[in-house]
C-alpha cells in the first residue's frame, strides 16, 4: 500500500533507476496513458483480484482474499486461468475495495509495495522497459524491467491472460 512518494523513497533505498511521468492530466485508462506518448507495448497495468481461495504459493502478506495481476497494458485477463488459481469466484475488485486495500485509486495502482501477493503475467516477462501506474493518477513510473522486479521482490509468474 504505497503512494508515489513513498515508492520514490523505496527506489531511491534500493538505488533502483526509474523516471516519474508526467501525464499532464488524471489518467485511469491505458489507451489514456498511450494518448500521451506512451509507447503502448511498454504499459503494464496492475489489477486487484478479489479471490475466494488462497492458493498454496500465495504469501500470507497482506488483506486475505486480495492478490494483484501485473499484465501488458494491451492483453486482457483470461478469467478462466485467473479463476483456476484463485477460486471460482475470483473477480476484478470494486473501485472501492481497490482503494481500501491498495490506498489508492484503480488506474493509479503500481505493483511497487502494493502490500497483498503479486502476479506477473509470463508475457510481461519478455518485456525490457516499463510504464506502470505510480500512486498518482496524474504521473506514472517508468524503469527497466530487471530494476522492476528487484522493486517488487516477492512475485509469482503465471499465465493470465488470452
Amino acid at each position: 500500500m504505497a503512494n508515489l512518494k513513498q515508492i520514490k523513497i523505496h527506489l531511491e533505498s534500493k538505488r533502483l533507476p526509474y523516471q516519474v511521468i508526467d501525464l499532464g492530466r488524471e489518467v485511469f485508462t491505458v489507451k489514456g496513458v498511450a494518448q500521451t506518448g506512451v509507447d503502448e507495448n511498454e504499459i503494464v497495468k496492475t489489477l486487484v483480484i478479489r479471490s475466494n481461495d488462497r492458493p498454496p504459493a500465495q504469501r500470507a502478506s497482506g488483506p486475505k482474499g486480495f492478490v494483484a495481476l501485473a499484465v501488458r497494458g494491451k492483453d486482457r485477463v483470461d478469467f478462466k486461468k485467473v479463476r483456476r488459481l484463485f477460486g471460482s469466484k475470483s473477480e476484478l475488485a470494486k473501485p472501492e475495495e481497490v482503494r481500501k486495500v491498495i490506498g489508492v485509486p484503480v488506474g493509479a495502482v503500481c505493483p511497487i509495495l502494493i502490500g497483498i501477493p503479486l502476479y506477473f503475467d509470463r508475457k510481461v516477462m519478455d518485456l525490457m522497459h516499463v510504464n506502470m501506474g505510480s500512486g498518482d493518477l496524474k504521473k506514472g513510473l517508468e524503469m527497466e524491467f530487471p530494476d522492476l522486479l528487484k522493486a517488487v521482490g516477492k512475485y509469482e509468474a503465471e499465465d493470465l491472460t488470452n
